[in-house]
């Protein structure tokens, strides 16, 4: 039988079953604060997270943190929990349902109702999904949602017999997707840790397992083949050339935000002129290697070879190093900047707090390699690009399931909890 549907006269809804009425929020939930307290002893510590309600310890020192935890809410067991502040950005909006007891930031917004909250929750996270709770708060004055502004938002009123059915369907149809997803996840992790070992294999020992070998006396590394040299990095290469090269400012040039970087890719399109940036950014030219100088980037290989820059010239953040290769091999040695004794040995270096800490200059240029002849140098290069290439390409295939499959829920999560859909 097809079901009869009306327009719900809510945009983000669209059509919805003719026995359903759209009400407000405020007719099935209620809001309100329970401060801690002097019981925060009590209570463990939860957090809300792009992947739901966790529990954080307390210890935890991430991020912004509290002298005392006495001004934290309670949230309680089948609570829904929502972040709506600084929705200019996408990824800092939140919406969860806890699982847990504990305590949250006062700065998020908590609706009760534990018999609505599993429907609640699909409605919610569907509205976050096609981010209208950024779309509501973009009126250019404020940037935040409140109580009274969730409360008073639409909201879908059925009988709890098929609303039962609705979320008894996506919980199993969602927990299996998820399950996909995750072992999906866990494949590419898998891939980039094998990928990760061939590159360290092969740059610190070569493709002939059968050759001679000796002790490099590089810390991390051990043996190396028996007739390469080993060599400081600042007599293979210029380190951060100096702008004074670019003898034109009025010209457009690449600009390369941190984001921008990564493993093997400067993805950007992003211009700008020469006068602007020649002042305070890194400067880089065609072929020269750039890499992240700030944790995490620079443990998580953020690193490329500048290649189509706009009139041959790039400037970037401050963040990253310059790297110029003068007797070695641009694409080897690009290799070998990725490999994981290099990036282990950087990360013990840095300095500085926090987020900011940074890998000193006087690592790179200091840092010790073994070097083969340039005809072996472009063997490994050959046989690194066509291994990794194929790698990559796995990768990008098992990434484009996971994107495929999170449409899927997404838009599964939509058809159902509108009504569009009827679960059999």
């Amino acid at each position: 039988m097809v079901r009869t549907l009306k327009d719900s006269g809510v945009e983000w809804i669209g059509d919805i079953p003719k026995d359903w009425e759209v009400i407000k929020v405020k007719r099935k939930y209620r809001n309100y604060k329970e401060k801690v307290g002097n019981k925060v002893d009590e209570f463990e510590r939860l957090a809300l997270t792009l992947n739901g309600v966790i529990k954080r310890s307390k210890e935890d020192s991430t991020g912004l943190q509290p002298e005392k935890f006495e001004g934290y809410q309670i949230l309680r067991k089948n609570e829904l929990v929502f972040k709506l502040i600084d929705l200019e950005n996408v990824r800092t909006s939140r919406v969860g349902l806890s699982n847990y007891e504990g305590i949250v930031s006062p700065a998020y917004i908590k609706l009760n109702n534990p018999k609505e909250s599993r429907f609640g929750y699909y409605y919610f996270i569907s509205m976050w999904y096609q981010e209208i709770f950024n779309g509501l708060a973009d009126d250019g004055v404020r940037s935040n949602l409140n109580a009274d502004d969730l409360l008073n938002l639409p909201y879908l009123d059925l009988p709890y017999d098929e609303q039962k059915k609705i979320v008894d369907f996506l919980d199993e149809k969602i927990t299996h997707i998820d399950s996909i997803i995750e072992k999906t996840k866990q494949s590419i992790e898998e891939f980039n840790k094998y990928k990760q070992a061939l590159i360290t294999e092969t740059v610190n020992k070569g493709l002939n397992l059968d050759v001679e070998m000796k002790h490099s006396g590089i810390e991390l590394i051990g043996e190396m083949p028996e007739h390469w040299e080993v060599c400081r990095l600042k007599y293979l290469l210029e380190f951060e050339p100096p702008k004074s090269e670019v003898s034109e400012k009025n010209i457009n040039c690449t600009f390369l935000p941190m984001e921008k970087l990564r493993t093997g890719k400067m993805n950007v399109d992003t211009e700008a002129l020469v006068e602007d940036v020649y002042s305070g950014y890194s400067y880089f030219k065609e072929k020269d290697i750039v890499l992240a100088k700030v944790t995490p980037c620079f443990e998580n290989g953020n690193i490329a070879i500048a290649e189509n820059l706009t009139n041959g010239i790039g400037f970037g953040t401050t963040e990253i190093f310059t790297i110029r290769p003068q007797k070695i091999n641009t694409k080897f040695l690009f290799y070998r900047l990725q490999e994981q004794t290099f990036k282990e040995k950087g990360k013990s270096t840095m300095y500085g707090v926090g987020g900011l800490k940074r890998v000193p200059g006087s690592f790179i240029t200091n840092y010790k390699i073994g070097v083969p002849s340039p005809e072996e140098q472009q063997q490994i290069v050959d046989y690194l690009d066509e291994k990794t290439t194929h790698i990559e390409h796995l990768i990008e295939n098992k990434e484009s399931m996971i994107s495929q499959l999170e449409e899927y829920k997404k838009s599964m999560i939509y058809e159902y909890v509108t009504g569009k859909k009827e679960v059999e």
